[in-house]
């Protein structure tokens, strides 16, 4: 198999393995802390990795909630006492706090050695980041809602995690992203409508569709490799949200005949946005396809097949906006089965466990919402959560059954290639 950007994955997903093994074996004492330091750096991996690769997770998660939770409470306190603060400590804020956060972290990454400890300081800078600039705003009575504000706190924080190569900071901006984009799209959707969420969902699945071609893109590099499976991850999520929420009956019974006619008269700058993310989808996927030419077709396939369906379901959806068929909810039922279904597929062919796992949450998040939606109307209502309840439990636990025999088989193949 000459698929770089596959044996490229295999290598990063033996090498975590190998850190999790080397631990089991130094443990039970089949090798000595000497030899397990040996072979790991055999494979270039730091001595001790394989020790602390489930504790060093466990400190960046508690650093991260932890930086976190500092943010919000500076936030919180900041706009509790807005008031009461001074010009001077106001400015101060402002302009010093966040550039001395950002060189605690970087002191406390590159010069002392806590990457992990580190990394939560710059986070907590980045979110520090966004609040000076809400400062800014209010300073000059500029809303705290401003549609501006929210784009330009993405823009100054995206750069930064490919800069120290954290996956945190980028997770942070892909939700900047997303409330940056319902903010914004307060701008898009006119007051004739009833219910502005509707008409932002195919715009929505759009974005999802760009992000997951940006994730398919940077796949094929080894530098920013680390990023796609974050950028994956969110698009489909982001593309299965609006699917999910055109598959309630309800909708399409309350959209109004008057709404179904008024889309002629969305923003220019909707249909724009939407026009240069599906441009710059298909410019990232036809990039993505250019470096991966000499590799297996099937994945590219693929890829392309995911990109253009989520295309053709966003232009389903305005279709059906506009007819607002009562019928179309059970078609997009029939689509995230549809999604659900290529994903474990995906996922069991090209070995990626993750995928799987997530095919299996959206799916299930999705039939127990269709049996409530339903349940309820249909039997009574204690009848209907003792029935909720047991198919939870059996539900839940044919889901888990299957979902690790897909992964322990995707296991098995992996370790024979």
């Amino acid at each position: 198999m000459d698929d770089r950007y596959a044996e490229g994955e295999r290598q990063d997903e033996f090498r975590r393995r190998l850190r999790v093994e080397v631990t089991h074996w130094r443990d039970e004492r089949l090798i000595t802390a000497e030899q397990a330091d040996s072979i790991l750096g055999r494979y270039d991996l730091p001595p001790g990795a394989g020790g602390s690769a489930i504790g060093n997770r466990t400190v960046s998660v508690i650093a991260i909630m932890g930086a976190a939770l500092i943010g919000l409470g500076i936030i919180a306190f900041i706009a509790a006492n807005w008031s009461e603060i001074p010009t001077l400590a106001k400015l101060a804020l402002m302009m010093v706090g966040t550039p001395v956060i950002y060189v605690a972290g970087g002191l406390l990454s590159y010069r002392f050695g806590f990457v992990r400890i580190g990394t939560a300081v710059i986070l907590l800078g980045a979110i520090a980041f966004g609040a000076s600039i809400h400062l800014v705003a209010q300073t000059y009575h500029v809303p705290v809602n401003h549609p501006n504000l929210m784009p330009a706190w993405f823009l100054g924080v995206i750069p930064l995690a490919y800069i120290i190569r954290s996956q945190s900071v980028l997770g942070l901006s892909l939700i900047i992203l997303l409330v940056a984009t319902a903010f914004r799209a307060q701008e898009w959707v006119p007051d004739v409508f009833d219910d502005e969420t509707v008409w932002l969902a195919p715009a929505y699945l759009v974005l999802g569709m760009l992000l997951f071609s940006v994730g398919r893109l940077q796949s094929r590099f080894d530098y920013t490799r680390p990023f796609a499976r974050i950028f994956d991850i969110v698009g489909l999520l982001v593309v299965a949200a609006p699917v999910y929420l055109l598959g309630y009956h309800t909708i399409w019974e309350e959209l109004r005949w008057s709404d179904r006619w008024s889309l002629g008269v969305l923003s220019v700058e909707y249909w724009l946005v939407v026009g240069i993310a599906a441009l710059a989808a298909a410019a990232a996927l036809g990039a993505a396809w250019w470096q991966g030419r000499s590799q297996r077709t099937a994945l590219i396939l693929w890829e392309t097949l995911a990109a253009m369906g989520m295309g053709l379901v966003a232009g389903a959806m305005w279709v059906g906006l506009r007819l607002g068929a009562e019928w179309l909810w059970w078609a997009f039922n029939l689509v995230m089965l549809a999604g659900v279904l290529a994903m474990i597929a995906a996922g069991y062919r090209w070995n990626r466990a993750w995928l799987i796992n997530l095919a299996v949450i959206i799916f299930a998040i999705t039939l127990f919402s269709r049996y409530f939606e339903f349940g309820f109307g249909l039997l009574g209502q204690s009848v209907a959560f003792i029935v909720a309840g047991v198919i939870l439990l059996a539900g839940g636990f044919g889901l888990e059954v299957l979902r690790r025999r897909l992964v322990s088989r995707i296991g098995q193949e992996g370790a024979g290639s």
